[in-house]
This record gives C-alpha cells, sequence and structure tokens, in this order.
C-alpha cells in the first residue's frame, strides 16, 4: 500500500513539472542517431507550453523512462505557438 501511494505521489509531481527530469529519467540517453539493434519500446511526444526545446525533451525522457527505455531519438521538433513538441521514439538498447 505505501508503495501505491508513493507512486501516486511520484506520478503526481512528475506531471506538475513535466520538464523536470524524474530519477529514472536521468540515466536516459538522448541518441544523435537511430541506434542500430535495438529495441523500439514506442513513441513518446514531449511537451513545454513555454516553448523550451530542452524541457520538452525532458518531458519525453520522462515517458521513455516510463516504458523502461535506455534513451530517444528524437524524429521532430514541432514548435505550436508558444508552445514546443518533441516527438520522439523510445528505445531499450543492452
Amino acid at each position: 500500500m505505501k508503495y501505491l501511494i508513493l507512486l501516486a505521489l511520484s506520478a503526481a509531481c512528475a506531471s506538475k513539472h513535466p520538464g523536470v527530469l524524474t530519477e529514472n529519467a536521468k540515466n536516459l540517453e538522448v541518441y544523435a542517431s537511430k541506434p542500430a539493434n535495438c529495441q523500439v519500446m514506442g513513441k513518446v511526444v514531449g511537451i513545454d507550453e513555454n516553448g523550451s526545446t530542452e524541457l520538452a525533451t525532458n518531458d519525453a525522457l520522462n515517458q521513455a523512462a516510463v516504458l523502461k527505455a535506455s534513451g530517444i531519438f528524437v524524429n521532430q521538433e514541432v514548435p505550436n505557438g508558444k508552445s514546443r513538441a518533441v516527438h520522439a521514439t523510445a528505445y531499450q538498447c543492452n
């Protein structure tokens, strides 16, 4: 039960500050090119409402950490008015 409460609190804190890296996301890499021989864990979209690419990338890394990925490759950065979105693929590389 304590674990569930801690997990819920962690998720709530991460959702309030999506640009702040979670502990698990701090260990992830942002790959400069698509990694070879790695498993695709999913697609993620990081968003920062103030237009920061770095914070949008951090949001994408946080999502990739939940997918148990080892890193992301940024496919596209999309400005949308004041906000910025980072579309990325999350990979697990051994």
